[in-house]
């Protein structure tokens, strides 16, 4: 990252930290929009960003897409458009290595991130964990309030739970019973 995009993330924070999130302050959502695109790797049209992020530069949001207050997102995540994203979302990507019993866990380094591709017209709901090995959210998924997602998730499934189950399929812009 060169001093530019270095700037452009500190002023991203601050402008987090400072500003209201998007549903209280169009103006302040612009300004947050404006440093995003100068930092991360890809930032599309009218994304909504909440407050207390942590984001990091080799994020990429898609078009109509919104991050909620409080979310964690680890190196690597690819949100596609339409992507609605609850308060409290936590996304790993990578992991402790615990595989010696000769070594503490704290000495064995972290597990290489492994990339997430969550695509498009996804809900992300409320207090959701997505684990690292989950590499992708399919398209039109619905992943429940609390849920602790441990695995792919098919395209129009809603899915729920700790681990989370397919709870339903939806179909045609409606939910099945």
């Amino acid at each position: 990252m060169n001093l530019k995009q270095k700037i452009f993330k500190l002023a991203f924070v601050l402008a987090d930290k400072i500003l209201p999130p998007y549903n209280h302050c169009r103006w302040g959502n612009a300004i947050k929009n404006c440093f995003a695109k100068r930092h991360m790797k890809y930032v599309g049209s009218n994304v909504h960003w909440g407050k207390n992020l942590h984001v990091p530069n080799d994020f990429s949001i898609g078009d109509f897409s919104g991050v909620g207050n409080n979310a964690y997102i680890g190196y690597g995540v690819t949100l596609g458009n339409h992507v609605m994203m609850g308060r409290n979302v936590t996304i790993f990507t990578s992991n402790h290595n615990t595989d010696r019993v000769d070594v503490p866990m704290s000495e064995q380094g972290m597990s290489r991130v492994s990339p997430l591709c969550i695509e498009d017209d996804v809900w992300i709901c409320e207090s959701v964990i997505i684990t690292p090995k989950c590499c992708r959210i399919g398209e039109g998924s619905i992943l429940a309030a609390g849920s602790v997602v441990t695995k792919d998730v098919q395209p129009y499934s809603v899915v729920g739970g700790n681990p989370a189950k397919l709870i339903r399929m939806r179909k045609g812009g409606t939910i099945s019973e």
